[in-house]
């Protein structure tokens, strides 16, 4: 049983830096740019980067330079866009101009799904909360 459970903890800490289906057997490399480390996967036009350290309440338009700057090292190619959150970003590249260090990429914020929910919840006599319900539309 500890043999089964070591081998289960080892396979979920290696999938944390796997790339999304749609980079799967795609080229990958590792990079660390100010003080955070990203492996990167870049396929076609398009780069993620995961980031694979801790990092305490990181700004995302820092975590993004940093992304983007990991993916142009890996690609060589400037990236247009980027977006996604502090641990996986995903850029779009554009391999038919050179990197000019100068212009950075467009951080594109994903749409807000407004989601309203209404509940119960009770109260057990610790004063925690047990038995919530909530009904989301």
């Amino acid at each position: 049983m500890r043999s089964l459970l070591c081998l289960f903890t080892s396979w979920m800490l290696v999938a944390c830096a796997s790339p999304s289906p749609a980079f799967h057997g795609a080229d990958a490399s590792r990079h660390e740019i100010g003080g955070n480390t990203f492996s990167v996967y870049v396929k076609g036009g398009h780069a993620q980067a995961i980031r694979t350290n801790f990092a305490k309440r990181p700004d995302i338009r820092v975590i993004a330079f940093q992304a983007e700057t990991a993916i142009e090292a890996a690609s060589g190619c400037p990236v247009i866009e980027i977006y996604g959150d502090v641990a996986l970003l995903t850029g779009t590249l554009n391999c038919g101009q050179k990197i000019v260090p100068e212009e950075r990429a467009k951080l594109v914020k994903p749409p807000r799904r407004w989601l309203t929910c209404v509940g119960e919840s009770s109260a057990s006599h610790w004063g925690d909360w047990h038995d919530v319900t909530l009904d989301c539309f």
